[in-house]
């Protein structure tokens, strides 16, 4: 997708270290100051393009990329800015706001961080993003759409969704006016950084985070001396995790980024006087295995994504962290997989995420096995969606149930302890089917295909 999209940031000294560790939802004291949450209750995040999970071709079997992802208001419909509003001050109005709708915030709402709520001439509030107004567009229909360029583009074949031989071309984007502009999430742009560090939507880490850009390993922050952050380990095992971000001998500081001299002679970056480390568990991009090792070191985020109340990340001695309750038990979501696409649902992270899959399939599991041990985890009574977590209506008809990334959240029985995982990777196969058996949840199967379990990753 080619579009016009700012991130205006004032520099290096919004970024910060937060400690998310697992198990918690609640931030250490000072992450409100260091890395402020992403976005406020009601704006939630969806994924551009092919991420949205439309194509159900071989090659976007094994991963969508979530490379732009946009903010969204809570029925996950995109969000702009408009050049000509001034800061707090909307000038869309009268018979431009039939086109582009003022993004109006619930009774209650609270400004966050870089988010904030205006009052309109009509008197209404409006959340702004960095003082800038937020508006939705009239001629979005599908969630994920930019100008009306619906992410459906991508499904191959004549109808939505439809898997086969059979391609076309993808149509050209209607661009946007060059006045208003998506309001993108990720990726940043306008950070002043040193060479060297980046920031990446870390996943396991529910944050925006810094990476070291040649590894892309997580970047962790010392929340103390940079000459002892060795010391406050008790065993070497302890210390060999750590490993010192080291910075160029003639590198210099910048902003809040800064260079230690180490006693062993090593040169560190540091952020706000906080040594940055990298840790030994984190083997690839997207691992954050050193959140809730020590609380000294913080995992260096730029912002916070939402976590539910009622919704903790749990280590599981296989997957890694997933989603859970406040208990620990694991959640699940109901996702359906054609064989000849390939793929790798052993693995972790293997079972691609397709938030438009997850919406069509909803509440209705279309369970035939242990369907009694399945259970809809259900919201607290006035939760509102955020970042990735959403809402449907539970299977009651009476009581919420909590999405996360399109996809409807499930409890199984099976699992007893805290990091049980033995709903994982359930399936009910399916024959390869006929002509006049088609699996059609609103994503159109025509190949032998299966619905399973599988556990939530954040």
């Amino acid at each position: 997708m080619k579009h016009k999209h700012k991130l205006i940031v004032t520099g290096a000294a919004v970024l910060a270290a937060a400690l998310i560790s697992g198990g918690a939802s609640a931030p250490r004291t000072n992450d409100a100051e260091f890395a402020p949450m992403a976005m406020p209750l009601g704006i939630t995040l969806q994924p551009l393009g092919i991420a949205q999970g439309y194509a159900l071709s071989k090659p976007t079997a094994t991963k969508l990329p979530r490379n732009e992802i946009v903010f969204a208001d809570a029925k996950g419909m995109t969000l702009y800015t408009y050049d000509k509003d001034q800061p707090g001050k909307p000038a869309c109005v009268d018979e431009c706001t039939k086109t582009w709708i003022p993004a109006l915030a619930v009774k209650g709402a609270k400004p966050v961080a870089r988010w904030s709520i205006v009052t309109r001439p009509d008197g209404t509030q409006q959340w702004a993003w960095r003082n800038k107004p937020l508006y939705t567009y009239a001629g979005d229909i599908d969630i994920g759409s930019v100008y009306g360029n619906s992410p459906k583009r991508f499904a191959r074949g004549p109808l939505i969704g439809l898997r086969g031989a059979q391609s076309r071309s993808i149509p050209k984007d209607v661009p946007l006016p060059a006045d208003w502009h998506a309001a993108m999430m990720y990726p940043v742009e306008g950070v002043d950084l040193p060479s060297g560090i980046m920031i990446r939507d870390i996943e396991d880490a529910m944050a925006l985070a810094l990476i070291d850009e040649r590894t892309e390993k997580t970047l962790y922050a010392f929340d103390g001396d940079p000459k002892k952050a060795e010391k406050t380990c008790a065993t070497n095992a302890c210390r060999n995790l750590w490993i010192p971000f080291t910075a160029p001998r003639l590198a210099q500081g910048k902003g809040d980024f800064g260079i230690a001299q180490r006693d062993d002679g090593v040169t560190q970056w540091t952020y706000k006087g906080r040594a940055l480390f990298t840790n030994a568990n984190d083997l690839v991009y997207n691992d954050a295995n050193g959140m809730g090792v020590d609380k000294m070191f913080q995992v260096a985020a730029y912002g916070r994504y939402y976590l539910p109340e009622n919704i903790t990340l749990q280590e599981t001695h296989k997957l890694g962290k997933v989603l859970a309750s406040a208990k620990g038990q694991t959640l699940y979501r109901r996702n359906s997989y054609i064989y000849q696409s390939g793929g790798g649902h052993g693995m972790r992270r293997g079972d691609t995420v397709r938030p438009q899959v997850g919406r069509d399939l909803g509440n209705n599991p279309r369970c035939e096995i242990e369907c009694e041990k399945w259970h809809a985890f259900l919201a607290p009574v006035g939760a509102q969606p955020s970042a990735d977590f959403g809402l449907i209506d539970a299977p009651d008809g009476v009581n919420k149930q909590w999405t996360s990334r399109g996809y409807a959240l499930w409890t199984y029985d099976g699992d007893t302890r805290p990091g049980d995982i033995n709903g994982n990777d359930a399936y009910e196969l399916k024959q390869p089917p006929d002509a006049n058996t088609v699996l059609d949840i609103g994503t159109i199967y025509d190949g032998a295909w299966a619905l399973f379990w599988i556990a939530a990753f954040p």
